[in-house]
């Protein structure tokens, strides 16, 4: 009951954010929330928690072909996600990562059946280039919000063991 209800509210956050919150162009937390769900509830749960986002999402802003690319970059990034192992640095690397991952999948995608560029070395490198914009914002936050969070998650589980007494192993400290 307790990873439906976090799953849930992880779902609403990125939801309310593509709705209503719109933090830029470029600013996600599909990324985010799906990563975090998999380091902290396992990788099903990120996987569906990236996949729910996109879908209830996706009812209202309406989505083209490229959402093949869209959903399995998020589920396969959310895949991934527990390689983390709860560390702030080691989820700003992620955050990186998954969002140079993310701009050369996509970005095939869009060359692959998008029809705006050739199907040719050249047209595939076009598509690169012009998604460039679009890359800058994604990795800075995706950097930010990955190491914020996992590190705030961190600091509040240290201090809820700590109030409750509960032993301490070498391991507890957040690490960066």
């Amino acid at each position: 009951m307790k990873r439906l209800s976090l799953s849930s509210a992880l779902v609403f956050a990125a939801v309310a954010e593509r709705l209503w919150w719109d933090l830029g162009p470029n600013v996600e937390l599909i990324m985010t929330v799906s990563v975090l769900a998999s380091i902290y509830l396992g990788k099903n749960w990120g996987i569906a928690v990236a996949l729910v986002s996109l879908a209830i999402s996706d009812l209202v802003l309406g989505n083209t072909m490229i959402m093949i690319f869209t959903w399995s970059g998020f589920a396969l990034i959310a895949l991934f996600g527990t390689i983390i192992k709860r560390r702030a640095l080691v989820a700003g690397i992620y955050g990186l990562a998954s969002a140079l991952f993310f701009y050369f999948y996509t970005n095939f995608g869009v060359w692959l059946i998008g029809g705006l560029y050739p199907h040719t070395l050249a047209g595939l490198m076009r598509s690169y280039i012009m998604g460039l914009p679009f890359l800058r914002l994604h990795a800075v936050t995706s950097v930010l919000f990955l190491t914020l969070s996992v590190s705030l998650i961190e600091i509040i589980i240290l201090a809820f063991k700590m109030k409750r007494g509960i032993r301490l192993d070498s391991g507890a400290v957040p690490q960066l």
